[in-house]
């Protein structure tokens, strides 16, 4: 195991290709090679104080960085062809930033702590107000459809404008939306796509009867969970979290009894009920059948290693009293590997244990029981049956569940406990694992570093265009993000754009309503002005 050196900067933040990781320090942003972090591609200066920076957000080409903050949201290219834009918060009158996101390469939705949104055209500087959305649960109230054949991007949005929710289909390139959508939910609380884009789900309040709700990308019911032929009357709380795997074959559905119901969709009808039993015996099966179960032991001196656990055994509880908390009840987690063949699941009574699931045979494939309670479980994006966890103790353990091999502990001499999450490989590289604090982050090497012959900014050549020493970064940017060509407006302004966002008041008397558009200084649109548009570019 290799480990790259201390690196100081906040926000440690992966590009979306895997290849580019983004921080912040001392006022500036800064950009370097994932793989090699203390190679700096690119720096600039920001306005938002460090310590005001609440997170960084890729676009989805790699070639921008939105650097969010209460008060103020700057969007950096990181080429530094673009000139950066600056989205201020004006009076405040919404509140605060809650977070900001790319839709897209040309647009970036920003949403205020008390629902308010917008999104803003990053070429022209307009921006279209989206209404109030939901700001009673912890997930988004809005979701991009993952659809990459199409120039038109689809943003579901889920409001409240009364005592009703509706679900808002809006298409940024074209500036419309569909007709807002009654839900026939009592409180809905988050929604997701399917990976496929195909299928959109909304979660319902867990005391509700249908729980969840699938529909069509034109925004049509055409299944819920459970039917009216399987509804249960048992009068407690229903399904607490929805994942999809991801080949958009099967949907997860976790709930607060603890067991998690397996659909197909294509009818959304359920294959499996998966169940965490507090004690495990296969005693009675033939040593070939039964599923290995590791334990992981720790010595002394700190060194860990795995047995396989005698059996009948009871994994550990992670809690000495019963609850009544809803956020501690049921299943903790669960995610697909990124095939879709395996499911990883954790139980909110057993935190520090990992059940590994087979999709295809519908039975438990393996359980590792951890040392201490696992803060998150994290399949590979490339190899499809490697799994790292977290838990929190600066050590990576990696499982690769298709081998009969034990889990290895990646130890790693660092401070605190470090928050680790994969970077982004092909299966036949090298793994990386960034380790990221709050104001350093290191690159964990498991198999060793990437051997990169020669300087990092030379000789580097893809489609027959080489990067010669002397030259513009821009080249080697462009490779590493795999950006295409910039868009006309990039080149063609030669002015700093800054945004300027400002609360428009209503007048004493008059209706409730805040427009918070561009008002663009060097020309006025003679069709339609708003009066209480009051923000301005130059």
């Amino acid at each position: 195991m290799e480990m790259s050196q201390r690196n100081e900067g906040a926000h440690g933040t992966i590009s979306t290709c895997g290849r580019l990781i983004a921080h912040t320090s001392n006022s500036k942003l800064r950009t370097s090679y994932a793989q090699q972090p203390a190679t700096l591609l690119s720096h600039s200066s920001i306005r938002t104080a460090a310590k005001d920076v609440s997170a960084l957000k890729w676009s989805s080409d790699s070639t921008d960085v939105a650097i969010v903050s209460n008060k103020l949201v700057e969007v950096q290219a990181v080429d530094r062809h673009a000139h950066p834009t600056q989205i201020e918060n004006g009076s405040g009158s919404l509140g605060r930033f809650a977070a900001a996101d790319f839709v897209g390469r040309q647009h970036l939705l920003t949403s205020w702590e008390f629902g308010r949104a917008k999104i803003w055209d990053l070429r022209t500087g307009k921006g279209t107000d989206l209404g109030d959305l939901k700001s009673t649960s912890d997930e988004p109230a809005w979701q991009q459809r993952p659809d990459s054949t199409s120039d038109i991007s689809t943003i579901a949005l889920l409001t409240r404008p009364a005592a009703e929710d509706t679900l808002t289909m809006h298409f940024p390139e074209l500036s419309t939306s569909m007709q807002p959508l009654k839900l026939p939910t009592v409180d809905a609380q988050s929604m997701s796509w399917s990976p496929d884009g195909r299928w959109l789900a909304v979660l319902d309040t867990p005391t509700a009867s249908p729980s969840v709700y699938f529909y069509t990308p034109d925004a049509h019911q055409y299944r819920s969970y459970p039917s009216a032929a399987t509804q249960e009357a048992d009068g407690g709380l229903g399904v607490k979290a929805l994942t999809w795997s991801a080949d958009s074959r099967v949907v997860a559905l976790s709930r607060y009894d603890g067991t998690i119901v397996l659909l197909n969709t294509i009818t959304f009808t359920p294959l499996a009920i998966i169940k965490h039993t507090i004690d495990i015996d296969q005693n009675n099966l033939p040593p070939h059948q039964q599923t290995p179960i590791w334990r992981e032991a720790v010595s002394a001196s700190n060194e860990r290693s795995y047995t396989l656990a005698n059996q009948p055994v009871s994994p550990p509880p992670s809690r000495t009293k019963p609850t009544t908390e809803p956020t501690e009840l049921g299943v903790a987690e669960a995610s697909f590997s990124s095939d879709g063949s395996y499911l990883a699941t954790r139980d909110e009574r057993m935190l520090s244990t990992v059940w590994i699931w087979n999709v295809a045979t519908l039975a438990a494939h393996a359980v590792v029981m951890q040392h201490s309670n696992v803060r998150k479980a994290q399949w590979h994006p490339t190899r499809a049956s490697l799994i790292m966890l977290d838990c929190g103790e600066g050590i990576a353990y990696l499982y690769d569940v298709a081998t009969s091999s034990a889990p290895v502990a990646v130890n790693a001499p660092l401070p605190g406990s470090p928050t680790l999450s994969w970077v982004h490989t092909a299966a036949e590289a090298k793994l990386a694992v960034l380790a990221a604090a709050r104001s350093s982050f290191w690159i964990l090497y498991p198999e060793g570093a990437e051997s990169i012959s020669g300087d990092a900014r030379a000789g580097v050549e893809v489609g027959g265009e080489e990067f010669q020493e002397g030259a513009s970064e821009d080249s080697l940017l462009d490779i590493l993000s795999g950006r295409k060509p910039a868009p006309p407006y990039v080149t063609e302004q030669s002015y700093t754009q800054i945004v300027e966002l400002e609360m428009g008041e209503a007048d004493e008397g008059a209706d409730l309503a805040f427009d918070d558009t561009f008002r663009e200084k060097r020309k006025v649109d003679t069709d339609v002005v708003d009066p209480l548009d009051d923000s301005q570019i130059f």
